[in-house]
C-alpha cells in the first residue's frame, strides 16, 4: 500500500511527531510505502493528517483519509471536512473530549530501543523529557520543588519561552536524539498525562509520575495490556480501519 502520514514539525522529538516516526517505521517494515510530507500531493491508499494541515485535503487524493486527533490540546482538534473518513485518537480519554466516534490507535513505541541496562548513579533523579511551555508550567513549577539534596531533576527539551523556576538541584538540557542515553541514568520520568514518554519509561523498566495540567501527580504501574504499543502491531491495526 501507499500511505501517507503528515506532521507538523516532522524533525521534533515531541509526542505527535513521534507518534508519527513509530508509525511509519512499522508500515515501513511490514513493507509498504510511507510518505512523511509537510506538504503531501501524489495518491495514496491511506492518509493519516492532523489538524495542521487542512489546507492539505485538496493537494492529494487517498482511498481513506483519517484524522490524527493526538492529544486533548487546542491544536489537536478534530478537522470538520466530509472528506474525512475517519477519526484517530490515542486513547479513549481523547476521543471523548473531541466528542467523536473515533478508531483507537495505542501510541506506537520500539520497545528494543528503550530495554538497555541502567547505569549506576549516586543521587535519586528524576527526569522530565518534554516541551517546556505553559501547558507543562504547573507540572515543571512541581518538579522544580521536588528537587532538593536528596532528589536531582532533569528538564530535556525545547524552551518555547517559559521561565523555570530553577535551583541548584535541577539540570536543564536541550532536546536530544538519544534521549535513552540520559534515562537510562535515571530513577523515574515524569510526564504529563500518559503519553509517549511514560510508555518509554515502562519499556525501559523505571518508575513512572504522571502530572495533570494543573500540577498533581501520581505513580502509574505499567498496564498489563502494554504490548499493544508495539510499533509493529500498531502498524497492523491501522491497516485494519
Amino acid at each position: 500500500m501507499k500511505i501517507l502520514l503528515t506532521s507538523p514539525e516532522q524533525k521534533s522529538l515531541t509526542g505527535q511527531p513521534m507518534y508519527v516516526r513509530n508509525l511509519a517505521k512499522g508500515l515501513t517494515e511490514l513493507g509498504h510505502e510511507v510518505t512523511c510530507s509537510e506538504e503531501p500531493s501524489g495518491d495514496y491508499d491511506i492518509a493519516v493528517i492532523n489538524d495542521y494541515y487542512p489546507e492539505c485535503l485538496g493537494k492529494f487524493t487517498a482511498k481513506k483519509i483519517f484524522n490524527l486527533c493526538h492529544s486533548m490540546n487546542p491544536p489537536d482538534k478534530p478537522i470538520e471536512d466530509d472528506r474525512i473518513t475517519g477519526y484517530i485518537a490515542p486513547r479513549e480519554q481523547v476521543a471523548e473530549v473531541w466528542d467523536k466516534e473515533s478508531n483507537i490507535l495505542p501510541i506506537p513505541i520500539d520497545f528494543k530501543r528503550w530495554q538497555i541496562p541502567k547505569i549506576k548513579h549516586d543521587k535519586y533523579t528524576i527526569i522530565a523529557p518534554c516541551t517546556i511551555d505553559t501547558l507543562r508550567e504547573s507540572m515543571l513549577d512541581d518538579l522544580c520543588d521536588r528537587a532538593n539534596k536528596d532528589c536531582e531533576v532533569w528538564i530535556v527539551g525545547r524552551n518555547h519561552g517559559m521561565e523555570l523556576r530553577l535551583n541548584e538541584y535541577v539540570k536543564v538540557f536541550h532536546e536530544r536524539e538519544d534521549i535513552e542515553n540520559l534515562m537510562c541514568r535515571c530513577d523515574e520520568v515524569a510526564g504529563i498525562y500518559i503519553g509517549t514518554v511514560t510508555l518509554e519509561a515502562w519499556a525501559m523498566g523505571l518508575k513512572t509520575s504522571v502530572y495533570d495540567e494543573y500540577g498533581t501527580w501520581e505513580y502509574v504501574e505499567k498496564p498489563n495490556d502494554f504490548d499493544k504499543h508495539n510499533y509493529i502491531k500498531v502498524a497492523k491495526k491501522l491497516l485494519t480501519f
